[in-house]
């Protein structure tokens, strides 16, 4: 998982999007105050906490971009669009609840590294695939890299051990067009 985290964060730097990388340029004014961050960060993990898609909606920009980097999920850009996607892990995942294991803050992003605990009462849909639960907990390593602007969240990407999901599943079979 560390060598995991490493290339995510080099790849989060390096090829941030555009947009993001002209922020990155902007003037300090412009810029979360890097004492700030952690609150922040905090305020973002108490409204996922709450498993409320509109409270967790309501802290990123209205241009933010949320993507779940697992195959053939699609990018979701916008405000509505965002709080549709958290809408629907919370809804497959009703006692969604995250255990964190390390924090890195950046000038004005965070990586943060921790487990997912999954208990899905039904089947779901993750990207290309539809898994079929087993009815045991497990939990999920995941790495979320998060950008900030004016204290909220311009970008969001996560990404997902699915490895994991599938040796937690009963099945998952490739659905629609994905190749």
């Amino acid at each position: 998982m560390d060598l995991l985290k490493s290339l995510t964060l080099a790849l989060a730097l390096c090829f941030a999007p555009p947009a993001l990388q002209a922020a990155a340029q902007t003037q300090p004014s412009a810029a979360l105050a890097h004492t700030e961050l952690p609150q922040t960060v905090q305020r973002y993990a108490d409204a996922w906490a709450s498993r409320d898609a509109g409270a967790i909606a309501s802290l990123h920009s209205a241009d933010s971009v949320f993507h779940l980097v697992v195959e053939g999920s699609p990018v979701a850009s916008g405000k509505a669009a965002v709080q549709a996607q958290f809408q629907k892990i919370l809804s497959d995942n009703p006692g969604y609840a995250s255990t964190v294991r390390s924090i890195f803050f950046g000038e004005s992003l965070v990586v943060i590294e921790y487990d997912i605990n999954m208990d899905p009462p039904h089947a779901f849909t993750l990207g290309s695939f539809r898994y079929v639960p087993t009815g045991r907990p497990y939990a999920i390593p995941a790495i979320d890299v998060i950008w900030f602007d004016a204290g909220l969240v311009t970008a969001k990407h996560t990404y997902l051990d699915t490895g994991v999901v599938r040796a937690n599943s009963r099945s998952a079979k490739k659905i629609g067009n994905a190749q």
